[in-house]
């Protein structure tokens, strides 16, 4: 199964597992405050991965001595910054009142197991594509994994108390939707220029 059809899977599958699996969520235990842990933590989760887009494109780059178009680089660099920049300031709002326990979930939660095994295999797929198809597979992995942070977001600012993090929520909802434009745009400008 290609790589973009796995990201798509498991965007669908992590969040349910990740909430799932978690003992904060149970059906003994269902407070507002811990759903909404478990959708912070979720997406600090894909932030986290967003935040390594520059490193994947760099290592791709030595081990195949080329690189993706520089408008494609810019856009893959800017949406790690950007992940980068949001982990920070999630941090910095979660100590705010309510305030949000981001989980750490473990190893041995099923959730979590089948999110760190599917990078491993995305890691790997894209180290051993071919140059040519790397910035294409990419772009698509893109796709799914923006939407899922934007969607998830606006859940999240939907449930939110604080007035802050419901901002912050709804900026950040725009600006990966707003990413996904560009990528999505990239994607039909590099098949054109290959076809």
């Amino acid at each position: 199964m290609p790589s973009f059809f796995k990201l798509i899977f498991a965007s669908i599958l992590i969040s349910f597992f990740v909430i799932a699996d978690n003992p904060l969520v149970s059906a003994s235990n269902r407070s507002a405050s811990s759903h909404l842990s478990s959708g912070y933590s979720a997406l600090k989760l894909f932030l986290e991965d967003e935040e390594h887009l520059t490193a994947i494109r760099r290592t791709k780059m030595v081990i195949t001595f080329s690189d993706i178009s520089n408008s494609s680089s810019k856009l893959i660099d800017d949406i790690a910054s950007s992940s980068e920049t949001a982990l920070e300031e999630l941090e910095k709002l979660a100590a705010a009142k309510p305030r949000i326990k981001l989980i750490e979930f473990s190893d041995d939660q099923i959730g979590k197991a089948t999110f760190d095994s599917l990078r491993t295999t995305a890691g790997k797929e894209f180290l051993f594509v071919d140059a040519e198809d790397f910035e294409k597979s990419l772009l698509i992995s893109q796709l799914k994994v923006l939407r899922v942070i934007s969607h998830l977001a606006l859940e999240l600012e939907e449930k939110e108390s604080n007035s802050k993090r419901k901002k912050w929520l709804s900026k950040l909802a725009v600006k990966y939707e707003s990413y996904y434009q560009k990528v999505n745009a990239r994607i039909t400008i590099s098949i054109k220029t290959k076809t």
